[in-house]
C-alpha cells in the first residue's frame, strides 16, 4: 500500500504524520518505509536519529519527480507500506505523488493561508484525476482545537469547497510532543503523552479502515 501526504502547505503536518503512522504501523508489525521528498530532507534527518532497540524504518530521499515511481515500485517489493512525505510546492512531484498513490492525505489546519493554498492543490489534484479515474483522498484535520467555534467550522467549510474529498474522523491537536519526538527520531507512540499517542493510533486504525474498504489491507 502506497500513502502519500501531501499538500502545497508548508508546516501543516505532513512529514510529523509520516513519521508517527510510520511508527505506529511498525509497531503493528508491517513492513514499513518512508521516501521523503522534501528538500529540507526532515524525515531523512529524523529516522537518523532513531536509536537502536526502536523499530526500524527505512526512510529513502527522492527529490526528482522522475525516480519517484521507480523507487516507489522498488521499495514496495520489499515493505507491505510505503509512505510518501510530500514537497511543499507546486511541481510536478506533487501529480507523481497524487498519481502513485493509494490513499491520499492531504493535512489542513483551520487558518486562512492553508484555504488559500488548497484551491490551487485542489486543481491540481482534479488534474490528475482526468488520468486515474478515483484517487482516494481524504482530509486530516491539524493543529485543530474543538473548543474554537472558527475550527468547529471548518467540516463545513471543506465539505462546501471540496466536497468529493471526505474529512478523517480523527483530529490532530496541538501539542508540544510532535514537535519533541521528531527532533529525538521517535514517534508520540514511543514517547510519554498518552493523549498524542491516542490521537495517532486512532488516525492511523482510520486509515487502515479506509485502506481495507478498498481492498489494500486486511486488519
Amino acid at each position: 500500500m502506497k500513502i502519500g501526504i501531501t499538500n502545497l502547505k508548508g508546516g501543516v503536518g505532513k512529514s510529523m504524520i509520516s513519521q508517527n503512522l510510520a511508527v505506529c504501523f511498525a509497531h503493528m508489525g508491517y513492513k514499513v518505509c518512508i521516501v521523503d521528498t522534501d528538500e529540507t530532507r526532515a524525515t531523512e534527518k529524523w529516522s537518523a536519529l532513531r536509536e537502536d532497540g526502536l523499530p526500524g524504518i527505512l526512510v529513502v530521499g527522492v527529490l526528482e519527480s522522475e525516480n519517484l515511481s521507480k523507487t516507489i515500485q522498488s521499495l514496495g517489493k520489499d515493505y507491505e507500506i510505503v509512505i510518501i512525505d510530500g514537497t511543499p510546492n507546486l511541481s510536478e512531484m506533487v501529480t507523481r505523488i497524487i498519481m502513485v498513490s493509494d490513499v491520499l492525505l492531504i493535512p489542513i489546519r483551520p487558518g486562512a493561508s492553508d484555504f488559500r493554498t488548497m484551491t490551487e492543490f485542489y486543481g491540481r489534484y482534479k488534474q490528475a484525476e482526468a488520468f486515474r479515474e478515483h484517487i482516494p483522498a481524504y482530509f486530516v484535520l491539524n493543529e485543530y482545537n474543538d473548543a474554537l467555534n472558527i475550527h468547529k467550522g471548518i467540516r463545513d467549510v471543506l465539505q462546501a469547497q471540496y466536497g468529493d474529498i471526505p474529512i478523517l474522523e480523527t483530529t490532530i491537536k496541538n501539542r508540544v510532543a510532535y514537535g519533541e519526538t521528531s527532533a529525538q527520531g521517535i514517534g508520540v507512540y514511543e514517547y510519554a503523552d498518552d493523549k498524542a499517542k491516542v490521537e495517532m493510533v486512532s488516525l492511523t486504525n482510520e486509515v487502515l479502515g479506509v485502506a481495507e474498504q478498498v481492498g489494500l489491507v486486511k486488519q
